[in-house]
């Protein structure tokens, strides 16, 4: 069976923003948010990194053979890195492109130049860490057109990590615009349609939107973590209301938009990852043909 990992994380370094604050590496997989000493990692990422090659060992060890390189504002801009990466590796690894959409025009023309001239590829905006320079702005505002038409043009996916229902909304403003883009929204509509602050319906808005949409898929990374129990961060496996989260995406949209993805390393804080695998891998409500799609095949037809 192939097996595609289509978020995971790698940085030489922590260099991000998060609620309003930098973010810095310290040791033993902590970082500082400001003042607050945050456990980002396990103890295990000594340095506060993640390489190209411990990401290669957990893939080699779990038998995934490819994963796309995602980028996030909230660990830092690290297109070099990936370049390096893909280019060191090219058979495992394709790397999503990072620029600042609140720059406009300028991060316009910074993306058709990656596109033009390096590997990289697609884009991805994290709304909470994109905006935090910019409080108010909204990934429909006419600053963010110049790059969401660049992307059209080229007829890359995008990569979406919403946190609010104007984010939602906006998802499905842009879907409908750009035809050309492959919209993935991440984590199956993560703190938009499952945190604390999540309005109620959201999950259903989304999935009604992307059955609408055929443009729309949904990658399956990182649900557990909003369903904890009193004082745990991450509800505990096997993830009973992940898998149903799952379930009901999976009965909405069919095998052929679910992308099975680890969130790695930061999802090695809660589970293995043939833990985080078998989240799809054994799902119960899953026929096995279903489940090669959404592990690998639907990856390997969009990606690589």
């Amino acid at each position: 069976m192939t097996v595609i990992d289509i978020h995971a994380h790698i940085y030489p370094y922590v260099a991000g923003i998060t609620q309003g604050q930098p973010m810095t590496g310290l040791s033993l997989g902590r970082v500082q948010i400001g003042n607050r000493v945050v456990q980002l990692l396990p103890p295990s990422f000594e340095s506060v990194r993640s390489t190209a090659e411990m990401l290669l060992g957990y893939m080699d060890w779990r038998g995934v053979q490819k994963a796309l390189l995602m980028a996030n504002p909230y660990y830092g801009y690290h297109n070099d890195y990936f370049i390096e990466a893909v280019t060191k590796y090219p058979d495992r690894f394709k790397g999503v492109a990072l620029v600042d959409i609140n720059k406009g025009e300028d991060a316009a023309r910074e993306l058709a130049a990656l596109y033009d001239n390096t590997p990289l590829f697609g884009f991805k905006v994290e709304t909470d860490s994109t905006f935090q320079c910019a409080p108010g702005r909204r990934m429909t505002d006419e600053t963010c057109a110049p790059v969401w038409q660049c992307v059209n043009d080229y007829r890359q996916p995008a990569f979406i990590h919403p946190f609010t229902q104007a984010d939602l909304e906006d998802i499905r403003a842009l879907a409908q615009r750009y035809q050309d883009i492959r919209f993935i929204i991440c984590h199956m509509g993560a703190d938009a349609c499952f945190g604390p602050r999540a309005a109620q319906g959201a999950y259903d808005f989304l999935l009604e939107t992307a059955q609408a949409q055929e443009n729309i898929w949904l990658d399956t990374s990182t649900v557990p973590v909003y369903f904890g129990g009193a004082g745990e961060a991450c509800e505990r496996y096997p993830f009973p209301q992940a898998q149903s989260i799952i379930e009901k995406g999976y009965r909405a949209l069919g095998p052929e938009r679910l992308l099975w993805s680890s969130d790695y390393p930061g999802m090695i804080n809660h589970a293995t990852y043939q833990q985080l695998i078998d989240l799809v891998a054994q799902h119960p409500a899953i026929s096995d043909a279903h489940k090669e799609m959404i592990l690998g095949g639907n990856a390997a037809r969009l990606f690589f």
